[in-house]
């Protein structure tokens, strides 16, 4: 029986790279999400980070309080890898995880040392919540209530669902807060939309969907299609992205009618006949008996759906269409930027495995004297900025004063970079103050802070 970990964080932006996690939440519950366990702690601002003012307003963290916590960045790394092996093997789950809290796991493990895909790894998969509360709008209409714009448009975000569907202990932009909210819409999900809920678990990991996949047979696909929702019978044309993903054909679209010298364009646009599914994200497929009992509104010919697949073979060349897709992939480009590059080599962790097990467990007169025996620059850079930041009281009063001066130089910048400089931050104060004179005072302390920096 697999248990399920929900986690949430707090960051100090919106850049997966380039900035930091502050706060970290989990809990542990089991199949039933009845909670077994909890965690959470907080993290002291890096240096070389810059906290994103809007962000230190929406998660209403005090900038004086950033410097303060327990835990260096890289001992907030290690306490929360050790808890989740731990709770290992578990589905990892979240609100709106897959788009941004795992980028900023892994971000966090990649740049102090540790295998980034923990969450893929140790027996784990991984669930988001937030597709799930998309689809049932389409799927079980009534089941959850959404709060609607001006504009007419539906709201998923976990602080406007959570408390209209019986949450009422919702501290939003609070790490646990928001766990606890996940928690709440996720077993509103298990009880009232099973079937919405078992799919989604057979789809937690790359292995587990394709397995579920009846190659040759209609499936019925739910593509939330960049915030233009359909269900829509498919067939599988076949594996694309180096084997990672899968290609299906839109069976609304009569195959006879594709313009196969023109194959590139039938990968884009809302009404594309050709459709790409992210296998480890959680895909939405439903069997044709699943079909009969959904409530969608969404209406398809099945008999035409029927006839369209016994004639896309005749018509399409499924190697072709895989050749073509696949060339309109962008080439992976490497960044200059090292925090960028982590996937630049799949295997580094384990070329240097021994050394970073020696890193990790050396007392820190020895760790600052491995920092240079790394092959993998990233690797030395790393280690350089966990030794500077967890362990400056062993450095030499050379070294600090040069890495001190890095830092200055590299939060104060006024070139175009990727991250947040003070300059960008204090600019951002100003058009704050103008937007929202009820936070002035909040505004201005974070303004007094970020002048502190420079």
């Amino acid at each position: 029986m697999t248990n399920f970990v929900f986690y949430d964080l707090e960051t100090s932006g919106l850049n997966k790279n380039f900035d930091q996690i502050f706060q970290f939440a989990a809990v542990l519950t089991d199949k039933d999400l009845n909670v077994i366990d909890e965690f959470e702690l907080r993290s002291r601002r890096m240096s070389h980070i810059v906290p994103n003012p809007g962000a230190l307003l929406v998660t209403g963290i005090k900038p004086e309080t950033i410097d303060q916590a327990q835990y260096s960045y890289y001992e907030f790394a290690t306490e929360i890898r050790n808890k989740l092996l731990t709770w290992s093997p578990a589905i990892i789950s979240g609100y709106n995880t897959l788009s941004f809290d795992e980028h900023f796991l892994r971000s966090l493990f990649y740049q102090n040392l540790y295998p980034p895909y923990l969450t893929q790894t140790n027996g784990n998969s991984r669930l988001d919540v937030l597709p799930l509360v998309r689809a049932a709008e389409h799927l079980y209409p009534g089941l959850i209530t959404y709060p609607t714009s001006s504009r007419g448009r539906t709201s998923k975000r976990l602080e406007d669902v959570a408390p209209l569907n019986g949450f009422k202990a919702h501290q939003a932009h609070d790490a646990m807060g928001d766990v606890m909210a996940t928690i709440h819409l996720a077993k509103i999900l298990k009880s009232s939309a099973p079937l919405l809920w078992r799919r989604a678990l057979s789809a937690t990991s790359r292995p587990s969907f394709n397995s579920v996949l009846k190659k040759g047979e209609i499936t019925i696909l739910h593509d939330h299609n960049n915030g233009w929702p359909v269900t829509l019978p498919v067939f599988e044309i076949g594996k694309v992205d180096g084997g990672k993903n899968t290609l299906f054909f839109d069976l609304r679209c009569d195959p006879s009618l594709l313009d196969s010298a023109n194959l590139k364009s039938c990968f884009s646009g809302r009404s594309r006949p050709f459709r790409v599914c992210r296998d480890s994200e959680i895909p939405l497929t439903f069997t044709l008996e699943d079909w009969t009992t959904l409530k969608t509104d969404e209406i398809f010919d099945l008999d035409l759906a029927f006839q369209y697949s016994q004639a896309l073979q005749s018509h399409v060349i499924f190697e072709e269409v895989i050749n073509a897709f696949d060339e309109t992939r962008k080439a992976f480009e490497v960044s200059e930027y090292v925090e960028m590059q982590i996937y630049d080599d799949f295997y580094a962790f384990d070329d240097e495995k021994w050394l970073i097990n020696e890193f990790h467990s050396a007392d820190p007169e020895l760790k600052i004297t491995l920092t240079n025996c790394f092959k993998d620059k990233r690797f030395r850079e790393f280690a350089r900025r966990i030794v500077f930041e967890s362990f400056r009281n062993f450095m030499s009063t050379e070294k600090l004063f040069e890495y001190d001066e890095r830092i200055k130089n590299r939060i104060n910048v006024g070139a175009d970079v990727p991250w947040t400089t003070v300059p960008k931050a204090l600019s951002e104060c100003d058009l704050l103050l103008q937007d929202k004179e009820d936070k002035a005072r909040e505004i201005n302390d974070i303004k007094d802070y970020l002048v502190g920096l420079r």
